[in-house]
């Protein structure tokens, strides 16, 4: 869903602010924003920020204490800055760097020790005066500078998220000023006048209300929104439902983030706020990013959670996992029981046999002639009869010529305009007009081939042989809607004879390009009783298959004729009926293999590293000199590299976990390495093939929109990814 620009120039304009009014009530966040609800940092330490609504908002100031001061404003907008601080209350008590806020103190005192030893300084937990929280924080500084620094090198060194706190009460007196009435305030909450109106932020829209903070870093906006409402501003950017639209795997994605929300609010306590709107925490943008389809799979799964041994887990996911998920603790300082790595596949019993009767038989080397012989025949181009290799060598009759462009036509069911030249129809650049001519393209040509294309395309050896202008528009128009395509010696060859084999192959291929509606397309949903099962759209239909039916596989556009193959759920066909039957069927099928995240463009990568670049890369860990190798020490359960060494000739560096892939700023850990040496044997390049994207750890998120192509239902596809858990709606206690 977006915002309606249109709406703001046709309502009555807003009135000007009435200027600050006492008033006894507080604003009604609940209404807006009932529990339980969330409060998420949308925008942290800007210099500026305007809040608006199209019928206006209402301002409450805060005071410094949080309580609210009895005033409010009406205004058009609400813009505010941020003033400087005043003189210190008391002495100001130390900085601190805060790793991460934990629901077990376990957990918060096992990355307080990491921590220790990657600072080199003193490390504690403290628990969160929010809520049942613990809270690892390292350092103590006087500054908020020098925390900073310590800061960003912890979030590079395998602790992201890492932010600066003070274990007390503010140094300084936080104001702004509200612009349109000049009036300072502490803080703010900021509410729509219309109670149906969509409160934006910096243009973005959000539900909710919204407060505005005033911090030593510029200004802070809160969003305050009810629990469902923020994760239908999570899940469509988290899982996109336009690339990868599975109600299934959308439900999937919905419950880990309604999980992940509630496992971690508070995480951010210390600034105001429970969680932030980036990858660190979860990618969240208001209702400018909603979509209907995202919305019904929060809906769908209102309340629902991830348990194991009756506790929310920690549901951490990733977008491409590469064919299989990892061990949380090989990745991260702690794993947990149900952070194992699985094959993230569909099921085998989602998988269905297709066979034919007729076996596979080969046209020559070209599997490009089979498949084409077995769709024109399908279409009824060709006639169903045995085609020997002296048949497709040979030459045909201008009337078997003639044919061909008047089924070509029947075929696509338009009026046929065959060529009016008198030469052979055989000769292959009259053979071009003629097929164009079958298509009715001559306006085609004339309108969409601009000034200098065919010259452009025409760039062959043998363009002089070309005897007319209508021969070389024609030759030109099959280059561009790639349906010719010149020899391996840069020829078109137009003054020799067309074999059968060559115009079987151009036919086939102007025939998909011109769209046959013979040739149908659509999504292989089952195989029932003999009835072929697909949908094309929202309409789903079914069929039974010819036993002699000519059936293919497309390999990423490589065909081949097979006796059988093996479906999935969802797997994308084309198919061809006669007489109610399947007489062609043609499956896509990836080279990726059999993966459920296969369709990610992440899965497959490589990059490529000089010894130089390797060095600057890990500077942050440690000092290596020259690297001399990278030797993978330790594998996870997945194949994924959780210890490396970087050897160098100053030392030897081992990374563990995330800081292999970030010390190498890679995608994954999932990787292998070829190394290209000098003469002399010294490493030149490291090329580094990878899968994936991501951490690999818990639920894979393409992997689930796959799982849910393929039949599984959201629980089965949770239940998969996160090993031993229960989806359940908790007490509301939990909130």
């Amino acid at each position: 869903m977006t915002p309606h620009p249109a709406r703001a120039s046709t309502a009555p304009s807003p009135a000007p602010p009435t200027g600050p009014t006492p008033t006894s009530s507080a604003p009604d966040i609940a209404r807006l924003a009932p529990p339980p609800n969330l409060r998420v940092g949308i925008l942290i330490d800007v210099a500026r920020v305007s809040l608006g609504a199209d019928k206006g908002v209402v301002v409450w100031g805060q005071n410094a204490d949080g309580g609210w001061s009895g005033r409010r404003v009406e205004t058009a907008r609400a813009t505010f800055l941020p003033l400087p601080a005043s003189a210190p209350l008391v002495s100001a008590p130390p900085y601190r760097v805060q790793v991460g806020s934990f629901g077990e103190e376990a957990g918060a005192r096992a990355v307080a020790e990491k921590a220790e030893v990657t600072a080199g300084l003193r490390a504690s937990v403290k628990s969160s005066p929010t809520g049942p929280r613990f809270e690892a924080r390292v350092g103590e500084f006087p500054s908020r500078e020098e925390a900073q620094r310590l800061a960003t090198r912890l979030h590079r060194e395998g602790f992201p998220g890492s932010f600066v706190v003070q274990d007390g009460p503010s140094s300084a007196r936080g104001r702004m000023r509200l612009v349109e009435t000049g009036e300072e305030l502490a803080a703010a909450a900021v509410l729509p006048v219309a109670e149906n109106d969509r409160l934006t932020a910096d243009a973005s829209s959000y539900r909710g209300a919204l407060e505005v903070r005033a911090s030593e870093g510029g200004l802070t906006v809160i969003n305050v929104v009810a629990l469902e409402d923020y994760l239908k501003g999570v899940v469509p950017n988290e899982l996109s439902p336009q690339g990868f639209p599975q109600l299934e795997g959308l439900k999937a994605q919905a419950v880990a983030a309604r999980t992940y929300a509630l496992r971690n609010r508070g995480q951010f306590a210390a600034k105001g706020y429970d969680l932030c709107a980036t990858p660190t925490c979860q990618v969240y943008r208001g209702l400018s990013s909603e979509h209907p389809l995202s919305n019904q799979a929060v809906d769908e799964t209102r309340g629902r959670v991830a348990t194991y041994g009756g506790q929310m887990i920690n549901a951490l996911y990733t977008s491409t996992c590469g064919g299989h998920t990892e061990d949380g603790g090989n990745i991260f300082d702690e794993g947990a029981p149900y952070l194992k790595g699985v094959v993230c596949a569909p099921e085998r019993g989602s998988w269905t046999e297709v066979r034919t009767k007729t076996p596979p038989r080969a046209l020559g080397d070209d599997p490009d002639l089979t498949r084409s012989v077995g769709l024109l025949v399908s279409l009824g181009v060709l006639e169903a009869r045995p085609y020997s290799a002296a048949v497709l060598k040979g030459i045909p009759a201008d009337a078997e010529v003639r044919a061909w462009g008047q089924r070509l036509s029947a075929a696509l069911r338009r009026k046929s305009c065959p060529s009016q030249s008198q030469a052979s129809l055989a000769r292959r650049a009259t053979f071009f007009e003629h097929v164009v001519g079958a298509l009715c393209w001559e306006e085609r040509a004339l309108r969409l081939l601009a000034p200098g294309d065919q010259a452009y395309l025409l760039q062959v050896e043998d363009r002089s042989a070309f005897h007319r202008e209508g021969e070389r528009e024609a030759a030109a128009l099959l280059v561009s809607e790639g349906i010719l395509s010149p020899f391996p010696d840069n020829t078109l060859r137009p003054a020799v004879a067309v074999t059968r084999a060559q115009a079987y192959v151009l036919m086939a291929k102007a025939l998909e390009k011109a769209g046959a509606p013979g040739l149908l397309r659509g999504k292989f949903q089952g195989l029932e009783n003999g009835e072929f099962q697909v949908s094309r759209g929202e309409e789903a239909e079914s069929h039974p298959l010819e036993p002699s039916l000519r059936l293919f596989r497309n390999l990423d556009g490589a065909t081949a004729a097979a006796s059988e193959i093996s479906l999935s759920l969802g797997d994308q066909v084309k198919y061809v009926l006669h007489d109610g039957l399947v007489t062609y069927l043609e499956v896509a099928q990836s080279r990726h293999g059999v993966a459920a995240d296969r369709d990610s463009r992440y899965y497959r990568w490589e990059a490529r590293m000089s010894p130089a670049e390797v060095a600057q890369a890990v500077a942050r860990y440690g000092r290596v000199g020259v690297v001399r190798d990278l030797e993978p020490r330790k594998l996870g359960v997945s194949g994924r590299v959780v210890e490396l060494v970087v050897r160098g000739s100053e030392g030897d560096l081992l990374l563990r976990g995330l800081r292999v892939r970030w010390g190498l700023g890679l995608r994954e850990n999932l990787f292998v390495i070829q190394r290209e040496r000098d003469p002399a044997g010294a490493v030149l390049s490291f090329v580094i093939t990878g899968k994936g994207w991501g951490h690999g750890v818990g639920l894979c998120q393409v992997g689930a929109f796959g799982m849910a192509q393929a039949g599984s239902s959201f629980e089965q596809i949770l239940k998969h990814y996160y090993s031993g858990i229960s989806v359940e709606v908790p007490e509301q206690r939990v909130f």
